[in-house]
């Protein structure tokens, strides 16, 4: 009986040995290409699935001195960009900021569209704004200086969605002004 138990756990553990134990030799190099390639895979992926607010800045011109810089917001479905005007103790409000800009001058605040929706926001138990879709800023400007013009600032920014919150961000963009004769 003894004997056949052995037989059969040897009969077992040869099978076992070839489906496990692969048939060539796997090299230092293919193993380090693995985690190379895993390395550079992984962080991109999840990159990807964190980044639910985008930002696109152009700027259009009316006429060769007179432009609007347009910014917008792509929010992915489910989220939400908070609004500009929030009470203290809650998230941080989106700030736009083109105080690093030359050769122009603003003539215009910011304008945005469409309006945000206020509610209860259950994580910070208070009423706040925010966009739940897609939103465009625009600011009109004039040209003072053509061969210096271009608009540069910095979009601070923060996005829930129903069961967590992206941290505050700041993302920096630079513009160049197209030349319109």
């Amino acid at each position: 009986m003894i004997n056949s138990v052995k037989s059969v756990n040897l009969w077992i553990f040869a099978y076992f040995s070839t489906i496990f134990v692969p048939k060539f030799p796997i090299s230092m190099n293919a193993i380090k290409l693995f985690l190379l390639i895993f390395t550079i895979l992984v962080p991109s992926v999840v990159s990807s699935q964190s980044k639910p607010i985008a930002w696109r800045v152009n700027v259009k011109m009316q006429s060769p001195t007179d432009g609007e810089v347009i910014i917008k917001a792509i929010v992915e479905p489910g989220w939400h960009l908070y609004g500009t005007k929030l009470p203290e103790g809650g998230p941080k409000p989106t700030v736009i900021d083109m105080s690093g800009s030359t050769g122009v001058t603003f003539v215009s605040g910011l304008t945005y569209s469409p309006s945000t929706v206020e509610k209860t926001d259950a994580m910070f138990g208070l009423k706040l704004n925010w966009w739940e879709s897609n939103v465009t800023f625009r600011r009109k400007f004039k040209v003072t200086e053509p061969g210096a013009a271009k608009i540069s600032g910095t979009i601070s920014f923060m996005g829930c969605d129903n069961h967590s919150c992206l941290p505050p961000v700041t993302e920096k963009f630079t513009k160049a002004i197209p030349v319109k004769k």
